[in-house]
């Protein structure tokens, strides 16, 4: 007999949601108020503790207040259900048609990176970077602990554009900033498909993992902890295809074993993916994946690569890192690395870190706990798993690690623990709102309050004038800061306002840090300063400080020299000399300085 026809589903039908799934929608729509009420808070106050959501006191009112205006209306839910079905299709469009919806997802993470340079330099090692390509400087000299890849992406390659295009040293590494953006895009994109997202859940899952914190520092930077970002992201996405399908265990290994070469912070990912080939191998219906050719080369090309790098990674673990983030002075006067862990401001710092680089993971131990009867009937607990393991060494690094220039500016540290933060963040907040089709409308939410922000602080290191304005706020306003973070965030003020030809700024900046740092080098460049804006009995006792520290330095007793004729002082010029030729026989310098006095050209006053 025919079948009767089955009958169509209504064009406004919803799908049921299942039990606390609208709970857990309505969580994250709450915390997404939560973030949007402080930040419009910390706009007016003063203060640096939450230095990762205050962003907004320092931009330009336009870059402040339209999108925070943007993320407030994107709360409201007539607002969230006038845009679901525009963010449905954008997430359908993942999963139906990936090849162009990524490749616009690429094309838009790199064009926005483009347009908002990082013209403050405060961030890491941004400056030391720079000057090191900008001066052809031997990586052994400047860090000396940097792997294979770590040399060739961001000392050979650069300097390699310089030479066959004319690049400058901030162009080309911006060129391949802007390409990583494109494949943190294109990992985000295919990490929801991998999930089995659709919707709304997976545009906001995606959206998570690409506009994490991570996503800032894709403007010019150039150092090894960008690449581990999307490292990180490969790592989820292939071993979560191992445990869901079987499938990915060769483009794993060669992940790991770029990890093994670049960074010896790879070795993070080692308890991830050493679960993710047992789960495989435990599974009877993905078991067969072991038995095709390339499982022997997905598990000895990272063996091969971790062999030839494990033993530089130990020598700069036990000699680098140790005593710089694990047993440095400040860790010794604070009685210990526990002790340590949330001294001071710490704690801020920390809550700083992980708003920054994933928000919504605050909430994700609520999320797990009203999903754990989904979850479990799903099976897909061995992701959790795997995702808590991802994160897991990288979370405990955040926890003891003290950054040699503090957390305000050495938050790169962590670029891989935010991006494992937003994966596990991601995974959940596709789980909610897939959970809840009745509160399609709290993804609006997510996504503007997810994105916006990052678009902000973008435009926050692209302004020269304003982001330093907010350096300088972290060392003069509460919380109080240890003494080395004021002396080298005092000195990046310095060095940068004289780099920008600021020469009042840049000596009292300098003052500041000879304060807490009175290092020959920070006194040489303050009265470099004083030089410029011509007073000279300043650079004068300044350049007398550094020659008593170190009377070998004749580059100092030179400038001294030159400061003292100015002057008239032709008792220190003589002093100058002496000192030259003491070390130097025959320098040019100290006979040139003997000659002038000879000639009498200089009238002692």
């Amino acid at each position: 007999p025919p079948r009767p026809p089955e009958p169509r589903a209504t064009a406004t039908a919803t799908p049921a949601s299942t039990p606390h799934g609208d709970t857990a929608a309505l969580v994250l729509w709450a915390f997404a108020a939560l973030l949007v009420a402080a930040r419009a808070a910390l706009s007016f106050g003063h203060g640096m503790a939450l230095w990762s959501l205050d962003v907004q006191r320092f931009l330009a009112p336009g870059w402040a207040w339209a999108p925070w205006a943007l993320m407030a209306l994107a709360l409201l839910p007539p607002v969230g259900r006038a845009l679901t079905p525009a963010l449905r299709a954008a997430g359908d469009a993942l999963v139906e048609r990936p090849v162009p919806a990524t490749l616009a997802w690429m094309v838009a993470a790199a064009a926005l990176v483009l347009a908002f340079p990082d013209r403050v330099r405060f961030v890491g090692d941004f400056l030391l970077r720079q000057g090191a390509i900008e001066e052809n400087v031997r990586p052994s000299t400047v860090f000396p602990q940097a792997l294979p890849l770590d040399v060739l992406l961001h000392v050979t390659l650069p300097a390699w554009l310089m030479d066959q295009f004319a690049l400058g040293a901030a162009s080309g590494v911006r060129a391949l900033d802007a390409l990583e953006a494109a494949l943190l895009a294109a990992l985000a994109a295919a990490y929801a498909r991998a999930l089995g997202l659709r919707g709304v859940a997976a545009l906001a899952a995606m959206v998570t993992v690409l506009f994490g914190g991570a996503l800032t520092l894709l403007t010019g930077y150039s150092k090894s902890l960008t690449e581990l970002a999307l490292l990180t992201a490969a790592v989820a996405l292939f071993a979560t295809r191992v445990v869901r399908e079987g499938r990915g265990l060769l483009p794993l290994g060669v992940v790991l074993a770029l990890g093994a070469l670049l960074h010896r912070s790879a070795l993070g990912f080692l308890p991830a993916v050493a679960f993710a080939w047992f789960a495989c191998a435990a599974d009877p219906e993905r078991r067969p994946a072991w038995r095709r050719p390339q499982a022997a080369l997905a598990v000895a090309i990272p063996v091969a690569a971790f062999a030839a790098m494990l033993p530089r990674m130990a020598h700069t673990l036990a000699h680098g890192d140790a005593p710089v983030h694990f047993a440095s002075d400040e860790v010794v006067r604070e009685g210990g690395l526990v002790s340590a862990m949330l001294a001071g401001a710490r704690g801020w710092d920390l809550a700083s870190v992980v708003l920054l680089m994933a928000p919504f993971v605050v909430v994700t131990p609520v999320l797990a706990w009203l999903l754990r009867g989904r979850l479990r009937a799903s099976g897909r607990g061995r992701e959790l798993i795997l995702l808590l393991l991802l994160a897991l060494p990288f979370v405990l690094l955040l926890l003891a690690i003290h950054p040699a220039q503090g957390m305000f500016r050495d938050w790169d540290d962590f670029a891989e623990t935010g991006v494992a933060l937003s994966l596990l963040a991601a995974w959940l907040v596709g789980e909610s709102l897939g959970a809840a089709p009745r509160r399609a409308w709290a993804a609006a939410a997510v996504v503007a309050v997810t994105a916006l922000p990052t678009v902000q602080w973008l435009a926050m290191q692209s302004d020269v004038a304003r982001g330093m304005a907010r350096v300088q706020a972290f060392v003069t306003e509460p919380p109080a800061r240890t003494e080395g973070e004021q002396g080298k965030t005092w000195d990046y003020l310095g060095i940068r306002n004289y780099r920008l030809e600021r020469w009042d700024a840049a000596a009292v900046a300098f003052e500041h840090a000879a304060r807490t740092a009175p290092s020959p080098r920070v006194l040489s460049q303050w009265a470099m300063a004083e030089l410029q804006r011509n007073d000279y009995p300043a650079a004068r006792d300044l350049y007398a400080r550094v020659v008593a520290r170190d009377s070998t330095d004749t580059f100092a007793w030179t400038q001294l020299a030159g400061v003292a004729m100015q002057l008239g002082d032709t008792l220190t010029m003589r002093r100058a000399a002496t000192a030259i030729l003491r070390v130097k026989p025959n320098d040019p310098d100290g006979l040139g300085i003997l000659r002038v006095l000879a000639s009498g050209q200089v009238k002692a006053r």
